[in-house]
């Protein structure tokens, strides 16, 4: 009878739990995967660039500025929900794939922002997608390595050479510097031994 009870709640407790947890509005996921979107600062690059300006009538339709890396070039997609050119003939779960990375469409570089994220603000991010205006909005084809690169590309290889950079100048500078000290004790030494 005890284990019966002590079943009993366990199942009860279950119940109010679950039960007490709070599911967001349409609304408030909208809201929320907007601010995911916002705060990860990723998703912006799919808006085409006018002038050096983002096109914001075409805002997050995807971009001819390539990114290129050890992956080739990868254009940015058109993430409205168009049904030619975006994401429009996509499932609900096939968007939140893309977005993780999952697909192998993205190159981790991109996806990894997001992957991590949880299933519920996976969701709000595709609720967020899904309610933008769907734009008309074809980009290129990305490339693979060595092919030919014929528009506007970033060069992400060459940024994390150059972040690099200043590492590879500072280990130098320490290494001349043990040299340099390493010298000074040698020559102290010598100058000892001759008084």
């Amino acid at each position: 009878m005890k284990r019966f009870s002590a079943l009993l709640l366990v199942l009860a407790l279950a119940v109010v739990f679950t039960g007490c947890a709070k599911r967001l509005s349409k609304e408030q996921m909208i809201e929320k995967g907007k601010y995911l979107v916002s705060a990860c600062g990723v998703l912006k690059e799919h808006t085409p660039l006018r002038d050096g300006k983002p096109e914001m009538s075409k805002f997050m339709s995807g971009s001819n500025i390539g990114y290129a890396g050890p992956w080739g070039v990868y254009y940015p997609k058109n993430l409205t929900p168009d049904s030619d050119t975006g994401i429009g003939l996509l499932t609900d779960d096939e968007i939140v794939s893309e977005i993780k990375g999952d697909t192998g469409n993205v190159p981790g570089y991109f996806s990894d922002y997001y992957k991590n994220l949880s299933e519920e603000d996976l969701r709000c991010v595709m609720m967020y997608l899904k309610s933008l205006d769907a734009v008309v909005n074809k980009v290129p084809a990305d490339l693979k390595p060595g092919e030919k690169i014929t528009g506007a590309v970033i060069n992400l290889a060459v940024k994390q050479a150059a972040a690099e950079a200043p590492k590879k100048a500072e280990k130098k500078a320490e290494k001349t510097a043990k040299k340099t000290s390493a010298s000074k004790i040698t020559a102290t030494k010598k100058t000892a031994k001759k008084k």
